[in-house]
């Protein structure tokens, strides 16, 4: 696909698509024509790349877990994962003892705001 259909199909301008390439997050080609050339599979990783920076992951670290994933190195990246996972029960177990005697309305709102976030993280996920 030339970069105007993945522009086209991923939602993404043609201009962030050259910056994520030009980061080395995309793979690409070149035709005879000297057109650019991106697989299938570059919309996979382009919705991955969105995920990741809703999770507010720099440029670098969505390189690293990208390259990681390619080259099968993820168990440090599942040993980090696993350790925030922790953190973050600390956390909610912190919010949950704080919010016991909150109001009602309140609680939905915060539990609102975490199942969205949630969402986001299970998209990730599946996505890997």
């Amino acid at each position: 696909m030339r970069i105007g259909q993945v522009a086209k199909l991923s939602g993404l301008s043609t201009r962030t698509i050259d910056y994520y390439t030009s980061n080395k997050l995309l793979p690409v080609t070149r035709s005879d024509s000297n057109y650019r050339l991106y697989s299938e599979d570059v919309l996979h990783t382009l919705e991955r790349i969105k995920l990741l920076k809703k999770q507010r992951m720099s440029i670098e670290e969505i390189r690293k877990v990208i390259q990681s994933r390619e080259d099968r190195e993820i168990e440090p990246i599942m040993n980090e994962v696993q350790n925030e996972i922790a953190c973050l029960h600390k956390k909610l177990t912190s919010l949950e003892e704080r919010l016991k005697d909150a109001p009602q309305e309140e609680k939905k709102k915060v539990y609102h705001t975490l199942e969205t976030k949630l969402l986001d993280v299970m998209k990730l996920l599946s996505l890997m």
